[in-house]
C-alpha cells in the first residue's frame, strides 16, 4: 500500500536555532536543512555544523538537545501523517485490508524466525530418518504414534460433522417456521434475507472448520517430523537401540493425540481369485494376477481398527523402496470440482494427516497449473487450419476443465492403507458403462491409450503392484450384461498385457 505522489513526504525539514553570545551582542540565527528520516547520529551532525560555521563550543550541549528534540518530533509527526493517510485509504476502500494483511504477514515471516512457516520437509533428513526408524526396533512405537494422530483427526472430523449437522437442522427449522408464517409474521423479503443469512453462516462455519483442520494437520506434521528426526539421531548414537527412558509417545502433548475409536469400514471384497502367468517368448517374466469384486477405495481405507496397524506396517515398510503400490481411479476432467469416487477419495485422504508429501489439494493445484501450461503450449503448436476448430471448443473446455479424456495425473500418499500412488485417469465413466460403449471403446480409444501410458510409467518407476478397474467403470448400470463384462475385461487385459 503506497501513497500518491502529491502526498509523499520525503522527510526534508529546515531546522532553526537562535543563539545569543552576550547581552550587548546581536542575536544570531542558525538555519540549515535536515532530513529527519536519514539522521541517525545527532551529535555527529551538530559537530559538523559547528565546525563549518565556527560556532562557539559553549552552545554545543543546547544545540544537541534542541536538534534531537526537533528530529524526534518531526519524525513522529511524519509517521503519524503517513499512517493517517494510509488508514484513510483503507477506510475509503475496505478491500485493501486483505492485501495489507498479506504484505505485513509476509514481512513478518521473512524477517522473524518465530513467525516463519514451519519447515515441514526437514530437507532430506526426514525421509532417511523415517526409513531408518521403520526398519528398526522403534517401528512399533512409530506406528502407534501414527495411529494416535489418526484417531485425533477422526475425532476432529466427527466433531466437524456434528457441528455442521446441528447448523443444518437449526436452519431447516428456522426456514420451515418462516415459510409457514409468510403473510403473518414474515414476508417474502424476510424469507429471502433469512436464506442469504443462513448461507453466509454455513460458509463461515465451514471455512472455520477448514482452517482449524489445516492448523491441526500442520501441527501434527511438524511434530511428527521433529520426533522422527530426533529419535533417529538418538538411536544412531545409541547403536540402533531404543532409549529406555525416551518413548516416542511421551514426547508429545497428550491433548493433541487423544485416543478415540477411529472410523473404519469392514472388508469390501466379496469374491476373489488369483493366477500366476508367464509373459514373453524367450525371456519370460512371471506376474501374479488377482481378480477381485471390490470397491476401488477398499485399497485406500483401513479395514478396521484391529487391522489398521498391520496395514500401516506393510505400506510404511515399502514407502521408500523400489516396490511401490498404485491404483487407477477414473476421474472427471474438471480438477476444481470433485464428484463421484473422487469426492469419496478426498474424504479418505482427509481422514488422517499426510506426513510425507503435500496434501491432496496442494498436489491437485500443481497439476492444474501444469495442465494450463501444457494446454497453452498445445494451442501454440496447432496449424492455422486447426486453430479455428480449436478456438470454437475453448469455451466448452473452460467450462469442463483443462484435461481431456485419456489424460492422467499422479498423486503421492503415505496415509492410505495399501497404496502409495494413485493414477487419476480422466474418463467419461457414464459413457463407458453404456451398452453402446461395447463397440465404441476399442484398442485405440483415448482411455485405453491412457491406460497403456500408465502401465509404461508404472513399469519404469518401481511400481510393482497396480490395481486397475477391469471394466473401466466403478459402478454397474442395468445395461451391462455378462457378455458385456467378458468382452470389456478381455479388451482391458489385452491392453495391460501389451
Amino acid at each position: 500500500l503506497s501513497m500518491n505522489g502529491n502526498t509523499l513526504d520525503n522527510g526534508d525539514r529546515t531546522f532553526e536555532y537562535v543563539v545569543s553570545t552576550g547581552s550587548n551582542k546581536p542575536i544570531q540565527e542558525l538555519r540549515f536543512p535536515v532530513n529527519v528520516l536519514k539522521v541517525f547520529d545527532v551529535r555527529e551532525l551538530v559537530a559538523r555544523v559547528m565546525n563549518f560555521h565556527r560556532i562557539p563550543c559553549f552552545v554545543e550541549t543546547e544545540l544537541n538537545m534542541k536538534l534531537k528534540k526537533f528530529v524526534d518530533n518531526e519524525r513522529m509527526n511524519l509517521h503519524d501523517h503517513q499512517a493517517a493517510l494510509l488508514l484513510q485509504k483503507i477506510i475509503d476502500d475496505p478491500t485493501l485490508i486483505d492485501h495489507v494483511a498479506k504484505v505485513v504477514s509476509d514481512k513478518y515471516e521473512n524477517s522473524w524466525q518465530e513467525h516463519a512457516p514451519p519447515c515441514l520437509s526437514q530437507s532430506n533428513n526426514f525421509p532417511l530418518a523415517y526409513h531408518h526408524l521403520i526398519h528398526s526396533t522403534a517401528m512399533q512405537n512409530l506406528l502407534q504414534l501414527e495411529k494416535k494422530y489418526h484417531n485425533a483427526v477422526s475425532k476432529f472430523l466427527a466433531d466437524k460433522e456434528q457441528s455442521l449437522s446441528n447448523m443444518r437442522e437449526r436452519h431447516r427449522m428456522e426456514m420451515s417456521r418462516a415459510c409457514d408464517n409468510v403473510g403473518f409474521a414474515y414476508t417474502t423479503e424476510d424469507v429471502s434475507i433469512l436464506a442469504t443469512k443462513q448461507l453466509a453462516d454455513s460458509n463461515r462455519l465451514e471455512k472455520q472448520w477448514k482452517d482449524n483442520y489445516k492448523k491441526l494437520t500442520e501441527k501434527q506434521k511438524q511434530e511428527y517430523c521433529d520426533v522422527v528426526v530426533r529419535f533417529s539421531k538418538e538411536m544412531k548414537e545409541n547403536e540402533d537401540k531404543l532409549n529406555e527412558n525416551g518413548n516416542i509417545l511421551d514426547a508429545l502433548d497428550e491433548r493433541d493425540v487423544v485416543s478415540e475409536n477411529s472410523i473404519t469400514v469392514s472388508s469390501g471384497i466379496s469374491m476373489e481369485e488369483s493366477f500366476t502367468i508367464n509373459l514373453g517368448a524367450q525371456l519370460k517374466t512371471m506376474h501374479n494376477i488377482r481378480l477381485m469384486v471390490a470397491d476401488m477405495l477398499y485399497f485406500c481405507r483401513y479395514s478396521d481398527d484391529g487391522e489398521m496397524e498391520a496395514q500401516r506396517f506393510q505400506t510404511a515398510m515399502s514407502l521408500y523402496s523400489n516396490s511401490l503400490s498404485a491404483i487407477i481411479l477414473l476421474s472427471d476432467k474438471n480438477l476444481k470440482e470433485c464428484t463421484g469416487i473422487e469426492k469419496d477419495f478426498r474424504t479418505v485422504c482427509e481422514s488422517s494427516t499426510e506426513f510425507h508429501f503435500d496434501s491432496l489439494d496442494e498436489q491437485v493445484a500443481r497439476v492444474n497449473e501444469h495442465a494450463m501450461v501444457v494446454r497453452q503450449s498445445r494451442s501454440q503448436t496447432l496449424t492455422n487450419t486447426d486453430l479455428n476448430d480449436r478456438n470454437s471448443s475453448l469455451k466448452d473446455e473452460d467450462e469442463q476443465g483443462v484435461l481431456t479424456e485419456g489424460d492422467f495425473y499422479i498423486t503421492k500418499h503415505s496415509n492410505l492403507s495399501q497404496v502409495h500412488l494413485v493414477f487419476h485417469l480422466v474418463a467419461e465413466e457414464s459413457q463407458l458403462r453404456t451398452k453402446a460403449s461395447l463397440t465404441n471403446v476399442t484398442s485405440r480409444h483415448r482411455v485405453i491409450l491412457g491406460m497403456r501410458h500408465i502401465m509404461k510409467v508404472a513399469s519404469s518407476h518401481d511400481i510393482r503392484t497396480i490395481t486397475i478397474p477391469l471394466l473401466l467403470c466403478h459402478e454397474l448400470s442395468e445395461e451391462i450384461t455378462f457378455q458385456w463384462c467378458v468382452k470389456r475385461a478381455e479388451l482391458v487385459m489385452k491392453c495391460v498385457k501389451g
